[in-house]
């Protein structure tokens, strides 16, 4: 089978533009911390506080951000001997209600699967207060 050379030169001009395109931009620079597009999401896989605020809100801190998660109607029962853990829609970055999933269970019980209701960021100052 054979192509026509107009489909061939603009294959490879295609290819080129890209290549070039590539070439000129910048190459990203390593760091430590990950660049966050929402400065206001909370890294739960870097998390240094976990602390059940009332029966249905979760204070969570990853050591530079944090947040209150309220928990959906139905779980609204936390309590500070509960273990709690989180499961992930993708990625371990709470930013949105549709994020994660509070797991918790009293002693051996099976654990309960939670919807959160509302993600509330907090600045630093606010932080201090829990």
């Amino acid at each position: 089978m054979r192509f026509p050379k107009v489909q061939i030169l603009m294959a490879g001009g295609v290819a080129a533009l890209m290549l070039g395109a590539f070439a000129a931009g910048e190459r990203p620079v390593a760091t430590t911390e990950p660049r966050l597009d929402n400065k206001q999401c909370v890294d739960a896989g870097r998390l240094m506080t976990k602390r059940v605020v009332d029966k249905q809100t979760l204070f969570v801190e990853d050591g530079g951000r944090a947040a209150l998660l309220t928990l959906s109607s139905p779980c609204a029962n936390l309590d500070e001997l509960d273990k709690i853990g989180f499961e992930f829609n993708g990625s371990s970055m709470i930013c949105d209600k549709r994020d994660v999933k509070i797991l918790y269970s009293r002693f051996s019980e099976k654990p309960v699967r939670c919807l959160i209701s509302k993600v509330t960021p907090l600045t630093p100052e606010q932080a201090k207060a829990y």
